[in-house]
């Protein structure tokens, strides 16, 4: 596993440009200030080490009763790496605390199972333990025995694998995408009792290229190799009846100033789980009421001070 230095202390993000800080601005109630003593170490993939408890995995916030309950499940990108707090400011975490509380009010539940460092297979097996598919499934047939459904999924795996075949051949490249084909028809098939019927609904997200170089990376073979892995997603969703939030658009040509790959870790920072998060919102369908206003802690000009 490729190790890289820490970040240094007190790195600036400048010149996000005026498309992003309008981005930033429509987004809600993101602090953008991480305390200097908690810079972390971080490796050039999804990954971050052993698995940490699965209590410590989750995130819990009921309101006003228990109606419905959104369910996140995946790897590193959904648990929240590289957020400055990954259960307040990762992608699943804002997309329910400030779009999807805002037009459903019943969804009044939130638990976050993604692991990080899960791949496709370790998403339905996991040695002597139970894996987050069998954890899944069980929160829904509870939801379902108790009254307290699950209304929502969001899914987001398969990054590890295709970044383990990045430096491969063309072959073994294929070889890769067939397996994630194969064991990612298997978790949707697991899901499809709950969600093909609607009362539960599944989206699946595609991930960004953090790689890419804007427009003039989109025929390098990191892009070419991630936009065949994002439409196969897209494929398997459309028969399924899942939503699909595409994560590609938003990172592109922004890979510097929304993720942390200047040090080399492809995680998205905290401005990055940001755009996750509307995106995630916008394939929801939903429309935000009029009277939504963002909610925003701190805004320090065009600069936003990460450490």
């Amino acid at each position: 596993m490729l190790k890289v230095p820490k970040r240094p202390k007190g790195l600036i993000f400048a010149g996000l440009g005026l498309g992003v800080i309008v981005l930033v601005l429509l987004l809600s109630g993101f602090f953008f200030i991480v305390s200097g003593n908690k810079s972390q170490q971080t490796s050039n993939v999804l990954q971050t080490g052993a698995n940490p408890a699965i209590s410590s995995l989750t995130a819990v916030s009921k309101e006003n009763g228990n109606d419905t309950e959104y369910l996140a499940l995946g790897d590193s990108i959904a648990f929240g790496v590289g957020a400055s707090s990954p259960q307040e400011l990762g992608y699943p975490a804002a997309f329910y605390r400030q779009y999807l509380t805002k037009v459903r009010p019943g969804v009044t539940s939130y638990k976050n199972l993604a692991i990080p460092g899960e791949t496709a297979t370790s998403f339905i097996i996991r040695p002597k333990a139970k894996s987050q598919l069998d954890l899944a499934l069980a929160e829904l047939a509870t939801g379902q025995k108790t009254g307290t459904p699950v209304s929502l999924v969001s899914l987001t795996i398969g990054g590890n694998d295709v970044l383990a075949a990045r430096t491969k051949s063309q072959s073994e490249k294929e070889t890769v995408l067939n397996n994630f084909d194969n064991n990612f028809q298997k978790i949707l098939t697991a899901l499809a009792p709950y969600t093909r019927d609607g009362t539960t609904q599944l989206i699946l997200t595609t991930y960004y290229n953090p790689f890419g170089t804007g427009d003039a990376g989109l025929s390098s073979d990191d892009t070419v190799w991630m936009q065949r892995f994002n439409a196969l997603i897209k494929q398997r969703a459309a028969e399924y009846k899942a939503k699909v939030a595409d994560f590609f658009p938003p990172i592109l040509g922004q890979e510097k100033t929304l993720t942390w790959i200047g040090g080399g870790d492809i995680h998205p920072n905290t401005a990055g789980h940001a755009a996750l998060a509307a995106a995630l919102w916008q394939s929801t369908g939903y429309t935000l009421p009029a009277t939504f206003s963002p909610n925003l802690d701190i805004i320090m000009n065009s600069r936003f001070l990460i450490n």
